[in-house]
């Protein structure tokens, strides 16, 4: 890798432990590249990413992924530093790129993005945190209200809602067609997809659901959770099917790629999920999710996906996002939510629109590279001189 001398090339690093912040990542490196920008992607899980996209080959150190420029994330310590840097949230670069990024004769700009549930910015969408005579370091304040920087999207993406019912079962049924399975499943009153960690009180959830007096069908993502409920419908993990207990029957899914998974969300009632960008692909698409809350720190998704909410109605999921990340409670929140679905449906519209009318955070981080002096900045990004963008 020679060196790169051009103020169009952007290298996007992430958080290695958080497979959430390896999605964000990738998409805003795609939206990028899809303004013509050349872009870098350091991945950590180049495994990972290459069974969301079936182009990639997990044993190749760089390759590219439509327009996008996947790299080992080891080649960060020797790889040439380009002029504009990006930290996904709480993602970084190694010493060894940072030294050279600063050692760099071309202007450049230091991007790090806050996600929308992490705090808003007080005076300004992009703040200027330092500056020299060749770069400058921003702080980026995602969200989708006018004093924050736009959020990162689905690429492609286009938001679809299935009002009623027919609508609805015949995606449902594409669906089930796809994956092999039989149309029976159709029968099921209610649709819900399972994308977890075994920290989750999923065998309380599950219980409930088995004994209810409705039936439940549960698509269950491929990974540690589905090896752990395998025993319990004798399924074996990876291998797509169904078995069914009482009302619930499950569908355990293969590895799929990200756009499967997507659909999968679409034509689900409701979402359960430990990951960020899960429950953010599930406000894309207007359904409705519970992001269990392990950690404390886990509670801000909920606040952001909740703002607009009646207090009632967000009582009703924190009670039920709280109950499956601490085990206690479980099967009268479950009972509580299920009762108000149709009201979660509705929020979760609502959180849609919002996020359909949320900036483009790539089109920000481009303009904001255009521009010169601190001042300059400042008025672009501050709510009372609002760019058009917003």
């Amino acid at each position: 890798m020679g060196t790169m001398q051009s103020a169009e090339i952007w290298d996007v690093f992430y958080r290695p432990d958080d497979p959430a912040d390896l999605w964000f990542a990738f998409q805003l490196a795609r939206s990028l590249a899809e303004h013509r920008q050349r872009v870098r992607l350091f991945c950590h899980d180049v495994a990972a990413l290459s069974v969301a996209h079936a182009d990639l080959d997990p044993s190749v150190l760089i390759q590219n992924l439509g327009q996008v420029e996947i790299l080992d994330q080891r080649l960060a310590r020797t790889a040439a530093a380009s002029p504009n840097l990006v930290q996904v949230f709480d993602g970084t670069a190694p010493a060894p790129y940072i030294a050279r990024y600063f050692s760099q004769q071309s202007g450049g700009g230091w991007y790090t993005l806050h996600a929308p549930w992490h705090g808003q910015p007080g005076t300004s969408a992009i703040q200027l945190r330092t500056q020299s005579q060749m770069h400058r370091q921003f702080d980026v304040y995602m969200g989708d209200s006018a004093y924050a920087a736009g959020l990162i999207r689905s690429s492609h993406h286009q938001p679809v809602l299935r009002r009623g019912p027919q609508p609805m079962a015949a995606a449902r049924a594409s669906m089930f067609s796809l994956l092999g399975l039989s149309p029976e499943h159709l029968e099921s009153r209610t649709t819900a997809f399972l994308s977890a960690g075994t920290s989750i009180a999923w065998a309380q959830w599950l219980r409930v659901l088995i004994d209810a007096e409705t039936s439940h069908c549960l698509f269950v993502e491929h990974g540690p959770l589905q090896e752990a409920i395998a025993p319990i419908f004798s399924r074996q993990p990876g291998q797509p099917g169904s078995s069914a207990i009482g009302s619930l029957t499950v569908v355990f899914l293969p590895p799929l790629l990200w756009a499967l998974v997507d659909e999968i969300i679409a034509v689900s009632d409701y979402v359960v999920t430990d990951r960020d960008d899960v429950a953010f692909r599930a406000a894309e698409r207007g359904t409705a999710a519970v992001r269990a809350e392990t950690t404390p720190a886990q509670v801000a998704t909920s606040t952001w996906m909740l703002a607009g909410a009646e207090p009632a109605l967000a009582a009703v999921y924190r009670d039920l996002a709280t109950a499956l990340g601490r085990g206690s409670g479980v099967p009268a929140c479950v009972g509580a939510y299920l009762a108000h679905l149709d009201a979660f449906t509705q929020h979760a519209r609502h959180l849609q629109e919002r996020v359909g009318r949320a900036s483009d955070l790539a089109s920000l981080l481009l303009t904001s590279n255009q521009v010169g002096p601190n001042a300059s900045v400042e008025h672009l990004f501050a709510p009372t001189q609002p760019n058009s963008m917003f």
